[in-house]
């Protein structure tokens, strides 16, 4: 077993223009490595953002603590809160925002899919 830490100590500020009051916290190996899924622990401060851009793959955001608004394809923000979650296909211009805070988990990979309950 090998325990990995995500706390805020663990955490990082990225030097990207698209993320405003941002700390990531890799999980996993970066993609450069052969990792096939990369996943990460997103804070995201109140009044902070991570800007619309299109999913360079598909990529779910679960939200683990806080609300914000999220955007797919047509640019409405909606809201979303702790133990909810979003998908986004490849290539799709997505947007996150919040005026309180947020924590979230973010997943990424070529062949992601979200879980639908059968019907």
């Amino acid at each position: 077993m090998e325990r990995l830490s995500f706390g805020a100590e663990a955490a990082f500020t990225p030097r990207e223009d698209l993320l405003e009051g941002v700390t990531v916290a890799p999980l996993t190996a970066r993609p450069a490595s052969g990792c096939p899924v990369k996943a990460a622990i997103f804070r995201v401060a109140p009044n902070g953002r991570i800007a619309r851009h299109p999913a360079t793959f598909p990529q779910i955001l679960a939200v683990l603590e806080g609300r914000g608004r999220v955007s797919g394809a047509d640019g409405e923000l909606n809201p979303i809160a702790a133990g909810e979650a979003v998908f986004w296909a490849a290539g799709e211009e997505h947007e996150t925002r919040t005026e309180s805070g947020m924590t979230a988990l973010i997943l990424e990979a070529e062949e992601l899919q979200p879980w639908r309950h059968p019907s």
